[in-house]
């Protein structure tokens, strides 16, 4: 039996959580999901997903916050991030980026552009490579 790539979906918005695991079930993906950035970190280090989706408004903390954290975790740092947000500032896709998100999204996202845009990122060349051993080794 082939193991389904995993998927971490951070929002404290429920509907957005069934909304997103409704379309990419379909294309196989099982979908986890956390409401806030505790529940986020502990669930990327424990189930190590191929992918995290990240709303930038949560509670206790902000998407922000969670992106800095996993990408200074050495378990979740070469886990591919997507932003996907409601907020209409200028910039937001710029800060994602510089902050090692892999990609950006605008809420409302259409399920295609969303759908693409995941199975792109899960299929580049870089997420063929096993992710870091879990233990760190320093060269003498």
């Amino acid at each position: 039996m082939r193991t389904r790539t995993k998927i971490l979906i951070v929002d404290d918005s429920r509907d957005f959580q069934l909304f997103v695991k409704a379309f990419l079930s379909e294309e196989s993906y099982l979908v986890l999901s956390a409401g806030d950035t505790l529940q986020a970190t502990g669930s990327a280090i424990r189930e190590k997903p191929s992918l995290i989706v990240v709303d930038i408004g949560l509670p206790c903390g902000d998407g922000w916050m969670l992106l800095d954290r996993l990408k200074a975790n050495a378990l979740t740092k070469h886990i591919p991030v997507v932003v996907v947000t409601g907020q209409a500032k200028i910039g937001l896709e710029e800060k994602s980026k510089s902050k090692g998100a892999a990609g950006f999204l605008s809420k409302p996202v259409e399920k295609d552009t969303f759908v693409n845009t995941i199975n792109a990122l899960l299929t580049a060349p870089t997420q063929r490579s096993a992710p870091p051993p879990t233990t760190l080794r320093t060269l003498t």
